[in-house]
């Protein structure tokens, strides 16, 4: 006789999520409002039909329309225009698998890599966990190695108006965190003009960056 638990773990395994609770979920009640999307409503908040049997039939990568009802007690939180709303369509894969606009970094440690290189150094390894809405395998908490890609608030355009106005006091290296050549320039002024030209040249086609490697906002 199959233990009746048995699919219930399952479940669990396959998802990360709890499929035999009838109380909503913390992370149900702090997500959904009434303004909330159908499609962005946790999963934490669904009973998926099926789970088990549509992951063990279906082919990687493909587009899957996942049966699902809402956990009793979320239903009265749930917006009245999704009540009606029972499927929901995800890709037969792991969470880790998933693209980037899917999951979201928890713990960036951007320090070690360098978004300017086309070296091992452009590629970081973070702490993830897929967007909440997202149907996938488990587990929902993972690491992956993802591009560098981080900026401190240092925008170009006030890189380059610095470098072209106050440029020869050295405005522009201070902006950047380049405060030894900063002095540099100051006292040099602006290597009597040839410094301050050649740094408008490289900050104008973006090869000087900040000093701690981030990223310009371009605005």
């Amino acid at each position: 006789m199959i233990n009746p638990m048995i699919p219930v773990l399952l479940v669990v395994l396959v998802t990360g999520i709890s499929a035999t609770s009838n109380t909503c979920p913390e992370n149900c009640k702090t997500l959904v409002t009434n303004e909330t999307s159908c499609e962005m409503i946790p999963v934490s908040c669904l009973n998926i039909d099926k789970l088990v049997e549509i992951y063990s039939k279906c082919h990687y990568g493909a587009n899957v329309t996942f049966p699902y009802t809402y956990i009793n007690d979320c239903e009265k939180i749930i917006p009245p225009k999704c009540l009606n709303v029972q499927s929901r369509e995800s890709k037969c894969m792991h969470c880790f698998q998933m693209e980037e606009q899917y999951f979201t970094v928890k713990e960036p440690n951007y320090h070690t890599c360098n978004p300017k290189s086309s070296g091992p150094d452009r590629y970081v390894t973070v702490q993830c966990e897929v967007n909440a809405e997202v149907i996938c395998k488990a587990p929902r908490l993972f690491k992956r190695r993802v591009t560098c890609s981080f900026t401190a608030g240092k925008s170009w355009t006030t890189a380059l108006i610095l470098s072209v106005t106050l440029g020869g006091f050295g405005a522009d290296r201070f902006y950047l965190g380049y405060w030894r050549c900063g002095l540099g320039k100051l006292f040099s002024f602006g290597g009597l003009g040839i410094w301050t030209l050649v740094d408008i040249t490289l900050i104008a086609v973006g090869y000087l960056a900040p000093y701690d490697k981030s990223l310009y906002i371009y605005t």
